[in-house]
């Protein structure tokens, strides 16, 4: 007596696919729940926002400022320490300014961030463009 495959070639491969696609969300999930927990998305939005209030308000105001001057002149005393700009005062001007309230981002169930000691320091270079500069971003956040 001959067994009878029932099954088709396509139907193994689809269950082999099913497989290795759940197999993909589970470890997705996994690591998205792991960078969840070290704060990655939290970090990055703060680089984002710090980045943004620098190229877009802090920048410009300040070129305003010393129009007068050469850029050489005007960034000579910040080549050292930068700017340094915190955290509290990004989420101010966005909710102010773009009615955007970001404060959720750093207040989590499990997590808040320190406002007033999270801070971005921008150190301009040479040409002395808008996007010229290098970045330290220091945001403290506790884990409760």
């Amino acid at each position: 007596m001959k067994i009878i495959k029932r099954h088709s070639r396509f139907t193994s491969k689809l269950m082999i696919a099913l497989i290795f696609v759940a197999l993909a969300v589970a470890v997705g999930a996994v690591v998205i729940a792991n960078l969840r927990d070290k704060n990655f998305f939290v970090n990055q939005k703060f680089e984002e926002l710090s980045r943004n209030y620098y190229e877009e308000i802090l920048y410009p105001q300040f070129i305003e400022e010393h129009k007068d001057d050469t850029l050489e002149k005007a960034f000579e005393k910040y080549l050292n320490n930068g700017f340094t700009v915190h955290l509290r005062q990004i989420l101010n001007y966005e909710f102010l300014n773009h009615n955007n309230d970001y404060r959720a981002v750093f207040e989590g169930d499990n997590f808040s961030c320190n406002t007033n000691a999270s801070a971005a320091t921008f150190i301009p270079r040479a040409p002395y463009g808008k996007k010229d500069y290098e970045a330290k971003f220091n945001l403290l956040c506790t884990n409760d």
